[in-house]
């Protein structure tokens, strides 16, 4: 991989055992719905799927547990190694995800959590279309989700939005866009106790109870000023650096790499500026019989 992709990779390692706890989890559940009701019906049953940037493996365990044979790529080791923890018998490889290959075609490729922000530039994007088209069987199925120029202009204004207070640690995350350079950040600001005085707590109850939507403007901003309240604390940020890429642009440069895409919100309906997007694609088998 090269530098900046390094790094990204990198920035993963550093948080995956709170990715692994908090964030992994969660998106595994809230995702594992829409995938069922928009692609896994045209996947057959025992079907192969590749879970591109599988993060830590949660999303990949429920679709084994629904008798699919699953692998997962992702560039962050540490993010793998918690995944392989997670489903055990599902298959693991680490890598860039703007260029790999596998021997035997997937019958479907998903791409979920806005992972595809993190590419760069259009002709990154390519590099990852190319990759998956030809790690798809003809008429595969390639479904991804990002977040786009309008969504991220309304909501990504330096602001914290989402954040957890547990016992032994906490943890913030900031987003920021600028529209005029089409790039980005999500901070991810991490709080842990220093390891002598850590301790073992059931599910971490604080974090559950100050997830509630009655407390979240409260929670917010006491972590924001969290250093004030825990000077002793370790204290780490992570900036993660995104780009927001015209969804035209997108789906014009997906026919080019021999797809035919469908956009859509994830929220369903057309596309505005309150939710992500996500593209459904087919391989088409017109591309494969000229191959």
């Amino acid at each position: 991989m090269e530098t900046q992709m390094l790094e990204q990779a990198s920035n993963y390692d550093h948080w995956a055992w709170l990715y692994n706890q908090t964030l992994g989890p969660r998106y595994g559940e809230h995702k594992i719905g829409p995938i069922e009701r928009v692609v896994l019906p045209h996947v057959p049953a025992g079907g192969t799927i590749l879970d591109l940037c599988c993060g830590t493996g949660q999303l990949v365990a429920q679709l084994v547990d629904r008798g699919y044979s699953v692998t997962g790529f992702d560039g962050s080791a540490d993010m793998l190694r918690h995944a392989r923890e997670n489903a055990p018998s599902a298959a693991f490889a680490q890598g860039d995800a703007r260029d790999f290959s596998f021997e035997t075609p997937f019958d479907a490729v998903l791409c979920t959590s806005a992972s595809l922000n993190h590419m760069a530039s259009l002709d990154d994007l390519r590099g990852v279309f190319t990759s998956v088209s030809r790690s798809l069987k003809a008429g595969g199925i390639f479904v991804f989700d990002v977040n786009h120029p309008a969504q991220m202009s309304r909501y990504w204004h330096g602001r914290p939005t989402e954040g957890e207070i547990h016992p032994d640690f906490a943890w913030l995350i900031t987003p920021k866009y600028d529209p005029a350079a089409g790039r980005g950040a999500f901070t991810v600001d991490i709080y842990r106790r220093p390891d002598e005085r850590r301790r073992f707590s059931l599910k971490n109850l604080a974090g559950r109870v100050t997830r509630t939507d009655s407390l979240r403007s409260w929670r917010l901003a006491l972590l924001s000023r969290y250093k004030t309240f825990r000077p002793d604390w370790e204290h780490r940020s992570v900036v993660n650096v995104v780009w927001g890429h015209d969804l035209e642009a997108v789906t014009v440069l997906l026919r080019e790499c021999g797809f035919e895409a469908d956009l859509r919100s994830t929220k369903g309906g057309p596309i505005d500026e309150k939710n992500a997007a996500y593209f459904f694609c087919r391989k088409s088998a017109a591309l494969e019989a000229s191959r």
